[in-house]
Formats: structure tokens, sequence, C-alpha cells
């Protein structure tokens, strides 16, 4: 993969170096049903030969009266290009992942998945929204199309993982005494019960005046041989509306390294499709490039909020 060495040490030459799609969002909200109003929360996993999307969409279903709810959909990634992307809507175009019963865990949202394969499974954890504390759920495929639904996992949400010695491992966030975000890591041998690696966070916001001092989110990871790699949002000023993405490794996935030259992407212009707040930024690679697929807005919680799957990407060749 080699992103690391990708960057140097000026974060305004490793932001400015990325290309963001004249023609973003690339995924935008369509149709009159589960993603009638929102794209958001891309994440991408290789299973039997293809390049599967899942993302949260956000809009009403006919017949189930006003109320929108967010629920998780997939794709399969055919082509991409600096521009563009085209994708093949699997499930009929339907959401695979619903909201539960009125009283459930989960009977509000369902959104942030994160997919692994894990003994001949498809593992879908997601954020959960309900009755109750914000939690991380889960359902499993044989074939990453069609899901059963496994209830509450643990308290926590914007799940992320890994497979590592046998086991998954779990990145997610929880919010601190001061209503900011942190990240935490638990491990689980058979995908259901986890085991938390430490009572404290593992990642948290950097000190003093960076970019990502007051809150960090997001996060999504990555492997490449025996390290791992971790994209997430940042912000100096905001809680869970970053302006920035940063990038960081570890060889445990609980030590961490901030890259030098963070933040390594931005937000776009203002009044651009990205141009208020990214969240979740989904890497994948090509020959000539690496592609980054990630939430936009126009505007923050402040005003403007028009969540869509964006685009960006980055030429291997770049000299930064």
């Amino acid at each position: 993969m080699g992103i690391w060495n990708l960057f140097g040490d000026d974060y305004r030459k490793n932001c400015l170096a990325w290309q963001h799609s004249t023609q973003n969002p690339v995924i935008p909200a369509s149709g009159n049903t589960w993603k009638s109003c929102w794209t958001a929360n891309p994440d991408i996993l290789a299973h039997c030969g293809k390049t599967l999307l899942y993302y949260r969409g956000n809009g009403v279903l006919p017949g189930t009266g006003d109320a929108r709810h967010d629920r998780i959909g997939v794709a399969e990634i055919k082509s991409v290009s600096s521009d563009t992307i085209a994708l093949i809507e699997l499930a009929d175009g339907k959401h695979i992942v619903d909201v539960g019963e009125d009283g459930a865990f989960d009977d509000a949202h369902v959104l942030d998945p994160a997919c692994i394969e894990f003994n001949g499974t498809v593992w879908l954890y997601y954020s959960a929204v309900g009755n109750g504390p914000d939690s991380v759920g889960l359902a499993t495929s044989t074939d990453g199309t069609h899901f059963v639904k496994h209830g509450k996992i643990m308290d926590g949400r914007a799940p992320d993982v890994v497979v590592k010695d046998g086991k998954i491992f779990m990145l997610y966030q929880k919010r601190d005494s001061q209503d900011r975000y942190e990240f935490f890591v638990a491990h689980s041998s058979d995908g259901i019960r986890f085991d938390t690696v430490s009572d404290t966070a593992v990642f948290a916001h950097s000190e003093g005046r960076a970019w990502d001092s007051h809150d960090v989110v997001t996060p999504r990871l990555l492997q490449d041989g025996d390290e791992y790699f971790m994209i997430y949002g940042g912000s100096s000023y905001l809680i869970d509306q970053p302006d920035y993405f940063g990038l960081a490794r570890s060889p445990d996935l609980i030590h961490w390294e901030r890259h030098p030259g963070n933040p390594i992407f931005g937000c776009g212009p203002k009044g651009s499709e990205d141009g208020g707040a990214i969240w979740f930024p989904a890497l994948m690679e090509t020959e000539e490039s690496f592609v980054l697929l990630y939430e936009g807005s126009r505007g923050n919680y402040g005003g403007d909020i028009s969540s869509q799957i964006c685009m960006a990407t980055l030429s291997k060749t770049s000299k930064l």
C-alpha cells in the first residue's frame, strides 16, 4: 500500500494533492424511499472477487408514516475514474439492514456499517440508535447481500474492524467526560462476545492547538502486512463535525503514531458539496491512484447538513 510514505511533512501540500471529484456527490441521494434524503458512511469490502460498498441511506419508506430513518444498503463497485464511480446496486436496490421494532436498541437508526469477512461469513457491525445508549449492533451474511440481525454487541458507535491473530478487532468511539469522542479497542474470537483491551482510550484528541485538538471521530482501518493504519476525522473547535482527515499507524491497534504531515485531507471549498464537514474516509487503491470515498456535507450541524457520498483521488506519482 505505501500510503504512509506518500505524504510529506507539509499538511498544505498533502491536502492540496487530492483531486476532489467535479461530480461530487458521486453517490447522491436518490429515489423516494430509503435513501431519498442522504447517503453516507461508506465502507468497502473485497468479497468473492467483487468490491462491495456498504453505505447508509436516510429516507422514508412508503407506508411507514412520515418518520425518516437511517438504513444500510450495498452496491458493487465496477469501476472508478478520477471523477466518477460506476456501481451496480445489489439486493434490487433495497436496504439490507433495517431499523428494529419499536422499543428496540436500534428502532431509530442503523448506520455506520463496518464489514469484515471472518470464518466464511460477512460480519456487518453498525451504529444503532434507539432505546438505550448508542450502541453497536451486528448482522451477518453468507453472500454479502442478505443479512440476519443478531442484536446489540456493546455500547459505542462508529465501529471499524480488522482480523488480527485469528480474532476480530474492533475500533469504536465513545464520549469522554466533556462529550468529545475518543477511540477504544475490543476483540472477539466468535464475532459476538467482545472483550475490551483497555478501560482507557487508545486514541484521543491532540493537545494544544492542533487541527484535531478538540475531537476525533469516524476512524477507518487499513492493514498493510504487519502494520495497521487509521484515517480519521478531526476538528480543532467542533464535536463530530470534522473538517480534516488525519493518518496514524500502529503495530498492534493499541499504540498509535500520528503522521507528522497531518492533516492529509481537508474539506472542499466553502459552498461545495463537501465544503462544510467530512466523515468516514474509506480508502481503496487502483493501479494509478488512491481513491477516497467519504461522507461530505455543504454545511455542518449549525446549518445546511446535506450528507452525501463524495470522492477524491490521489495519484501514486504525487511528490509531497
